[in-house]
């Protein structure tokens, strides 16, 4: 709705409008963009059954997306404010200020880790992704939380479903889906499946409950992953083509069954499809797996 000069939001019709969706064309003021990747985000977390009431959950805290991560923290506790969930972050302490970040959720339990390798900061963005999976199914076995929830958000999911599509791998192909089953008792899921990454990015940078110091740091802790060219130019495609995006997801998620195979089975640290019980990806980073110190 436009009055004079002024454009307000097209949602509330009550404050201006300060931020245009990609996807829809909305004209939105924050406090009705941010209500609407709440309502997203139910929506991911009631359709695919992500949570349960009285539950455990296990929250990743992704190194290379810090400030996305962080909003993502707010919007999910919104979200699942009447489900009564006892809810764990995984925190990277080499990376992130764990303790200082945890003064701004108290009503959540850190659990902070500790690589301790240098060589870490050279691996490559899908290593980095099952790294912190892994890790975060090892404590969920050791401490019978049944659900995980990373914040990988739609444009990031439909590249991992097309990257693992023309790799002819079962592990990447995986890491694209709304929601996997780990095994009888755990499910990792992506309660981000409907919200685009250039959303959260917008509010995150625009939140000032952020603490400074970490959104100061996001940019020297981005650096340490190598990222490959198609995933940059892929992203990039998606964003300005948001058509491109849901209807590619829709025709490799159709493909679903060629990709997988009938024969597959699960890798025991990301449980993603594999031809054997450790995925091509795991078998390179096992090391830093295997290392992995942690408390709460």
């Amino acid at each position: 709705m436009k009055i004079g000069n002024e454009v307000y939001c097209s949602s509330c019709r009550k404050r201006l409008a300060v931020y245009k969706r990609i996807v829809s064309g909305e004209k939105l003021c924050r406090y009705c963009l941010y209500n609407s990747v709440v309502k997203q985000v139910r929506k991911a977390i009631h359709y695919y059954k992500m949570v349960r009431k009285n539950g455990f959950a296990i929250y990743i805290l992704r190194p290379e997306r810090i400030l996305s991560s962080i909003e993502g923290l707010y919007i999910l506790i919104s979200a699942i404010k009447d489900f009564n969930v006892a809810l764990h972050v995984l925190c990277i302490y080499d990376f992130i200020d764990c303790e200082t970040l945890s003064k701004s959720f108290p009503s959540v339990t850190f659990i902070n880790i500790r690589v301790g390798d240098k060589e870490f900061k050279s691996i490559q963005l899908i290593e980095l992704i099952k790294f912190y999976e892994a890790v975060a199914i090892k404590i969920a076995r050791e401490r019978f939380i049944e659900s995980i929830l990373v914040p990988l958000f739609r444009d990031e999911l439909s590249i991992l479903l097309l990257y693992g599509l023309l790799m002819i791998s079962k592990s990447i192909f995986s890491e694209g889906m709304p929601i996997r089953i780990v095994d009888d008792n755990i499910s990792l899921s992506r309660p981000f499946y409907y919200v685009t990454s250039i959303d959260i990015i917008y509010l995150s940078l625009t939140d000032k409950k952020i603490p400074l110091k970490t959104e100061e740091k996001e940019d020297a802790l981005y650096s340490f992953v190598k990222e490959r060219e198609f995933w940059r130019k892929a992203k990039d495609i998606l964003i300005r083509s948001p058509e491109l995006m849901y209807s590619s997801s829709k025709t490799v998620e159709l493909l679903q069954s060629y990709v997988i195979g009938s024969k597959a089975t699960r890798c025991k640290y990301c449980g993603s499809y594999s031809d054997s019980d450790l995925c091509e990806i795991c078998s390179r980073i096992l090391g830093y797996i295997d290392a992995v110190e942690y408390g709460t």
